[in-house]
């Protein structure tokens, strides 16, 4: 379970909305040790998923809202809280929300020799 993790040892980057669900997200990842690295949009909602599962195959109708609004400011302001981190990971969906802020990652973990994981995340990506 992941209450098992030391706080602080994990760090999550995202957009979020001003709304209930932006707070239930970061209350739960705080819940879990987990620090919410949260540029926050005032006027645009969390965004949101829904998840369809028949038998093994499973389909995602997203609404990304605030998801596709993070802005590169935020991840310079605080690329500090990654200075510790032994490993790095993205999702590709960065390629089409903010390609700037995934370059700017990808440089972060090339300069300090960090390893970096990343998720094609959807066909499309590749």
């Amino acid at each position: 379970m992941l209450k098992d993790i030391a706080p602080r040892k994990v760090a999550f980057f995202g957009s979020i909305g001003h709304d209930e669900i932006g707070k239930t997200l970061q209350r739960e990842l705080e819940t879990n040790g987990i620090h919410g690295y949260f540029s926050i949009e005032q006027e645009t909602p969390t965004g949101s998923c829904a998840v369809l599962i028949h038998n093994k195959e499973r389909t995602l109708c997203a609404n990304l809202a605030a998801c596709v609004k993070y802005r590169t400011e935020h991840l310079v302001s605080n690329l500090s809280a990654l200075e510790n981190a032994a490993f790095l990971y993205t999702s590709a969906f960065f390629i089409t929300s903010n390609f700037e802020a995934l370059q700017t990652y990808a440089r972060f973990a090339a300069e300090k020799n960090k390893p970096l994981g990343y998720n094609l995340s959807a066909c499309f990506l590749i």
